[in-house]
């Protein structure tokens, strides 16, 4: 009798589970998550798995806070004020742990560049017209260099036969560089959407190399970092809102909901979104992809020791 009725309550356990929709997995550590990002298509999940509800499916409380250049997201994250960078370029943080200024684990991968995702556009009073007219010029990049865009543009000026040391790269937030172009004041930018669409529009900008081509197609661009810290101190937390931007990604994969998405985060306005080149969006974290970025900054002198970035995967 007594067997029976343990067998009864067991069946209404399980039963109330299945009705409640319960989530199977534990619960995340930490509910509340701070993550930094910049108004760039590459994070795009990010907003969506946000506007969703993903992070709340997953038990998390996610706070988005603006960012204009992705190394300052390194600050936030030494100081605890930041959880995670989004849209953190590679070379910038894979630097850091090379020199052994910071201990850091990548959450996610962000996107691979597409075909005109990214490109380097000319001011229209540049007289720039293709690449060969790049040697000797001043080109704009987000980020103080050596980053992920000198070091793809270095390799696809190399093979069209420019010699890259001949370029003046100097740090300058996009949406800066797009009024230098327009006023004349600087040669030419490497630019991502939707600042390509914006330059384009606004001041007449001309595209003149797409930098992730030929050598460096397909090129992973960007990621999710948190501290080694963070993600021993809370591994389900970090599991948690990986399994929610994966759905956001997934969704993204629908070009509808992701330049519906834009206007919400990005420097564009909905007719604008619709003509946005979008990267790739992947669902899952690859060593080996990144790793290629990895590979090209030891190949390219930027760091003295080969990475092994399946050991900066967090979890």
């Amino acid at each position: 009798m007594r067997r029976a009725l343990l067998g009864v309550l067991a069946v209404l356990v399980l039963a109330t589970g299945c009705a409640s929709g319960a989530p199977t997995a534990a619960a995340p550590e930490r509910t509340k998550v701070t993550v930094t990002s910049l108004p760039i298509v590459d994070v795009a999940p990010l907003y969506l798995a946000q506007q969703n509800g993903f992070f709340r499916d997953a038990g998390l409380d996610v706070t988005i806070k603006p960012l204009t250049s992705s190394p300052q997201g390194l600050a936030g994250l030494a100081d605890g004020s930041v959880d995670i960078v989004a849209g953190a370029n590679y070379v910038s943080y894979l630097e850091e742990q090379a020199r052994g200024n910071a201990d850091l684990r990548v959450v996610a991968e962000a996107a691979l560049a597409s075909p005109g995702l990214d490109q380097v556009v000319a001011s229209p009073r540049s007289g720039i017209r293709d690449a060969s007219q790049l040697a000797g010029r001043t080109i704009a990049v987000n980020t103080p260099p050596p980053n992920i865009q000198t070091l793809a543009l270095d390799r696809v000026l190399a093979a069209r036969g420019v010699d890259p040391r001949t370029v003046r790269y100097v740090p300058m937030p996009f949406a800066q560089a797009v009024t230098a172009l327009g006023n004349g004041s600087l040669d030419a930018a490497w630019l991502v959407e939707p600042f390509v669409t914006q330059a384009e529009q606004a001041v007449g900008a001309l595209p003149v190399i797409d930098p992730a081509s030929g050598p460096t197609a397909a090129l992973p661009l960007d990621g999710y970092f948190t501290t080694s810290r963070f993600a021993e101190q809370f591994p389900r937390t970090v599991d948690a809102f990986r399994s929610a931007l994966a759905r956001g990604a997934a969704l993204a994969a629908d070009s509808r909901a992701t330049t519906a998405v834009l206007p919400g985060f990005a420097p564009v306005d909905a007719p604008t979104a619709t003509l946005i080149t979008l990267p790739n969006y992947p669902t899952t974290v690859e060593a080996a992809r990144i790793q290629r970025v990895a590979d090209l900054m030891t190949q390219a002198g930027m760091i003295d020791r080969r990475l092994d970035v399946a050991s900066l995967i967090a979890g």
